[in-house]
Order: C-alpha cells, then structure tokens, then sequence
C-alpha cells in the first residue's frame, strides 16, 4: 500500500520505465535514422503517451506516416537537458536533508 507522498516518484519512475521500453524497440530494430524506419503501435497507455511526448519532443521522428525511427543525438540532448533541470534539485534535496539531520541529532 503506497501513501500520497509515494504516488509521484512511482508515477515517474513508471514514465521513465515506459519511456526506455518505447525507445528500446527502436534500437532493437535498428530503427534509429529515416531508412530503418518502423512502424511502431504502443501496447499500452503509458506507452502511449510517453511516445507522443518523445514524438513531440522530437526524439522519435516520423520518416513517412505510420513509419517512425527514434534520433539518438535528439535523445541525449534531451536527456542532458532532463540531469541539468534534475541535478539541483537532487542536491538541494540533499542538503535540506543533511541540515534536517544535523538539527535532530543537537
């Protein structure tokens, strides 16, 4: 049984498993430049919409329609953009539990 303060991390964790799934299949059938293009129907829904947000954000790419193929130079530069926004934030929380340690052990 999860509380509502586990929700988002297992929510985000799920995005994140879904999202490798999605971009998975396009390496494992080598669909990553416009000749090697697949077609590609998400078995689920948070497959769905973790395509659509990687279609949207220019990850995978539509050669012709229904054919897709997944840039990995778009995926890295999205996910260097994802640790910077990430990396403060993770150390931030870091500190606040440090100082929150430091404070009980007075």
């Amino acid at each position: 049984m999860t509380t509502g303060g586990n929700v988002v991390p297992i929510a985000a964790a799920a995005a994140a498993r879904a999202r490798r799934r999605v971009i998975n299949h396009f390496c494992v059938w080598h669909a990553t430049s416009p000749q090697d293009a697949i077609e590609y129907s998400p078995p689920s829904l948070i497959e769905q919409r973790q395509f659509d947000r990687l279609l949207k954000a220019g990850v995978i790419k539509a050669a012709l329609p229904g054919l897709y193929w997944v840039d990995l130079a778009a995926r890295e530069a999205a996910d260097e953009r994802r640790r910077r926004k990430l990396v403060p934030l993770v150390i931030g929380a870091s500190v606040a539990i440090a100082v929150a340690l430091l404070l009980l052990y007075r």
